[in-house]
């Protein structure tokens, strides 16, 4: 029995270690109507190069990474606007990116993954020279 609850306690205290890191990583589309009659469209993905890390601390990753990100703003829309402009489908300056965050490696790695997938009238662009949270 005694086995029992220290096997526990160690599970414990290692899934309340784990619970501060979190994986994360950008993402924007822009479309552009090649043909409206025959709905018609390329899309192009901007993502972030790779899955990036951080620890949250005592925080959640949610909230933690909405707090980073506020202090990052301006150079991440730089970031993201310089490669939007020279995308046809992105005609205006964007005003935000969505944030993609993750307790698990393993979702968060799916989830990337999934966001590039290839497929017809889809583009993939890498956005470089992203902040790190």
């Amino acid at each position: 029995m005694k086995g029992v609850i220290i096997g526990l306690l160690i599970l414990v205290s290692g899934g309340l270690a784990r619970a501060s890191d979190c994986y994360y990583y950008w993402t924007q589309q822009c479309v552009e109507v090649i043909d409206a009659s025959k709905r018609q469209l390329r899309q192009s993905v901007l993502i972030s190069p790779s899955i990036n890390y951080f620890n949250s601390g005592d925080q959640q990753c949610d909230s933690a990474a909405e707090a980073r990100q506020a202090t990052l703003m301006a150079p991440l829309m730089e970031a993201f606007n310089e490669t939007a402009s020279t995308v046809r489908g992105c005609n205006i300056p964007l005003e935000a990116v969505s944030l993609r965050v993750f307790e698990q490696p393993a979702k968060a790695t799916w989830h990337y993954n999934r966001a590039q997938r290839a497929a017809n009238n889809k583009t993939i662009i890498p956005v470089d020279n992203l902040p790190l949270m």
